[in-house]
């Protein structure tokens, strides 16, 4: 006979994976309901705000609508309401009008980074990054014949991508040394604000006339950090994740986020850029035909899209601008750079010799950013890039 702590426990299972897959629906990312996704939600949910979340399912309300599905008392559902939006769980739409509606979070872009930032300092944090980077360690042991044939053919498939690769236009001075231009005659449309190859012209956009944010921290980077496995490029703790526009304003409530203006969004992206990120943009619903809401400064080792791809456990899949080629071959001082900043390996250097593998190349710029000689130079080449996995054996990354 089946314990009655037993049957709470799988029922208790049941509901964190259907929380999960409805999280996945508010989206187009899939996050998989394994055991230690579900642990990570276990972690930091009270059973009465789980409770209220597979009521609500993926629908937008009203204040009111929830608090009437709740079942709950008035004093009991602000309680437990004010936690969800403070964890993350709940999103707002039209943020301090009187058409704010709330409705789930997706996974990610959504809750997690809500959720890191929610628990920097708090007791649960360490434990919850130990969760997150079990569920990533172990995904590499599904890297086998014929699952990774069905995970390439999946990804190389798929109608859109979820992310796109942002370029910065820079000058370099005298000492080679690299710098944003910034623009400040950009015009921008009344209407709405547009998708846009570059970041120069995001920040413009967007500090003009609408919001930005800086998250408190690199939520990717604080889950290697709390697990004793630091930053391979050692990425400064104040180049972190930022924010654009309306929605972002739950997160500023919140704490966390702190608002930025353009000036200092420069500053950010520029030394993201000296210390080797890639500048990973996130649209509307995940859809890069669609405007910018985020942007993440991502290295190659802590990066949960990158580090997936380089252990082997994923293949990789961006709308990208543009490609680099080797113009300048004679310069080359052969100081490896180029190679120890790009993030899918695309690029060899030895012997002062430049190797590209043009099929690896998303376009992110960071080979060309490092190198002071101009060796290397991007051409404007706009597709779909898509880089299968890697074989156990080529992971650059292994644990």
């Amino acid at each position: 006979m089946i314990s009655t702590n037993k049957i709470a426990l799988r029922n208790r299972k049941r509901d964190l994976r259907r929380l999960v897959l409805m999280m996945n629906r508010q989206n187009k990312r899939f996050w998989p309901p394994f055991d230690p996704v579900l642990e990570m939600i276990d972690l930091v949910i009270e059973p009465e705000e789980l409770d209220l979340l597979l009521k609500m399912g993926t629908d937008l309300y009203t204040f009111d609508r929830v608090a009437a599905l709740s079942g709950m008392s008035r004093e009991k559902f602000n309680v437990t309401f004010e936690s969800l939006k403070k964890k993350a769980f709940v999103g707002i739409k039209n943020p301090e009008t009187p058409e704010e509606q709330y409705t789930l979070h997706p996974f990610v872009v959504g809750w997690f980074e809500g959720q890191v930032s929610y628990l920097i300092g708090k007791p649960e944090e360490k434990e919850f990054a130990q969760r997150y980077m079990s569920f990533l360690n172990n995904l590499p042991r599904y890297n086998f014949f014929p699952l990774r044939n069905i995970m390439n053919a999946i990804g190389r498939h798929a109608q859109i991508s979820n992310q796109s690769v942002g370029i910065v236009r820079e000058s370099r001075d005298g000492k080679g040394e690299s710098r944003i231009v910034i623009d400040e005659k950009i015009i921008v449309p009344d209407s709405k604000i547009y998708p846009t190859s570059t970041i120069n012209d995001l920040i413009m956009e967007y500090g003009n006339k609408s919001v930005i944010g800086q998250f408190k921290a690199c939520m990717c980077r604080q889950m290697t950090a709390n697990t004793d496995d630091p930053c391979r490029l050692k990425m400064p703790d104040d180049v972190g994740c930022m924010g654009f526009g309306e929605g972002i304003k739950t997160y500023l409530k919140y704490g966390y986020m702190r608002r930025v203006d353009k000036r200092e969004a420069f500053d950010i992206i520029q030394k993201a850029r000296d210390c080797g990120a890639v500048h990973t943009v996130f649209h509307e619903t995940d859809d890069t035909k669609l405007p910018q809401i985020g942007l993440c400064n991502c290295c190659w080792d802590c990066c949960g899209i990158f580090r997936t791809y380089n252990m082997g456990a994923t293949p990789l899949r961006y709308s990208c601008y543009y490609m680099a080629r080797v113009t300048n071959p004679s310069k080359c001082a052969g100081c490896g750079k180029c190679e120890k900043y790009c993030p899918t390996s695309a690029i060899k250097a030895a012997a002062k010799k430049i190797e590209l593998d043009a099929s690896k190349c998303i376009g992110c710029g960071q080979c060309v950013h490092q190198c002071v000689r101009s060796v290397l130079e991007l051409a404007e080449n706009r597709r779909t890039a898509f880089l299968p996995m890697l074989k156990k054996s080529e992971a650059r990354i292994t644990v």
